[in-house]
């Protein structure tokens, strides 16, 4: 699902992305007769509200903006999409396409902001990740690491509550694991922005619903103010680097 603001001579464009699937997988289900059972995706619910409806909900708020600034005569520099992946816990086939076909295309991508769980938040943390590392090798683990900075610098300027860690190279947890690695491998700037769910530089303060049929909007981890805080950041970022 995509929907694109295109500027004719633009020299990349700017993405924000989310994926629309989720999974429940790692939770105990209940047959009618009280007995757990295994996970079934064929049959048993997987409301995903943090992962990652917290990250669609992010990217169409974001595209909101956009659609605000531009009925307000003011327009970027660099052509803008907001893409939702579908398959994302599969092994993030859809962005894996995406990208293919970007790439095959001919495409020039500035950079690619994912949101992928930003609402689960518990105990007094405020911490949003910035996840830069890649998994493979090449010129995109640099200019990752540049794009996390502008992130880290809009973040800092518009959600002044949030704290802002940062984690580069291969040894970030995320490398890999959520759709802007397949930009990664294509040569592009790409970070993950997620609530403070690895235990990094601070101990892990999200959802304990992950992956869990619990992940729903009565999740009492789910923080809407936390989550308008790092899409806020999220926003601002991309319409910096789309000239805004």
């Amino acid at each position: 699902m995509e929907a694109e603001h295109r500027v004719p001579g633009s020299d990349g464009a700017v993405l924000v992305t989310a994926h629309l699937d989720s999974t429940g997988d790692q939770g105990a289900y209940v047959d009618g007769a009280g007995v757990p059972r295994p996970y079934d995706p064929a049959a048993d619910p997987a409301p995903g509200a943090d992962d990652d409806g917290s990250g669609v909900a992010a990217v169409l708020a974001a595209a909101e903006c956009l659609a605000g600034l531009l009925a307000a005569g003011r327009g970027p520099a660099r052509t803008v999409r907001f893409v939702l992946f579908n398959a994302e816990e599969q092994g993030l086939v859809g962005s894996k396409v995406y990208a293919r076909a970007a790439a095959a295309a001919g495409e020039s991508i500035a950079g690619v902001l994912q949101m992928d769980m930003i609402a689960g938040r518990r105990g007094g943390g405020h911490t949003v990740e910035v996840h830069a590392g890649a998994a493979v090798s090449g010129p995109a683990a640099q200019a990752s690491e540049e794009l996390g900075e502008v992130l880290a610098r809009a973040v800092s300027a518009v959600s002044a509550g949030l704290t802002v860690e940062r984690i580069t190279g291969p040894g970030d947890p995320a490398a890999g694991r959520s759709d802007h690695a397949s930009f990664h491998e294509r040569g592009w700037a790409a970070v993950a922005v997620s609530e403070n769910f690895f235990d990094g530089a601070e101990p892990a303060s999200g959802t304990r619903q992950y992956h869990r049929p619990g992940d729903t909007l009565d999740d009492p981890d789910h923080d809407t103010g936390y989550a308008t805080d790092i899409a806020r950041g999220v926003t601002a970022a991309a319409l910096t680097l789309a000239g805004l």
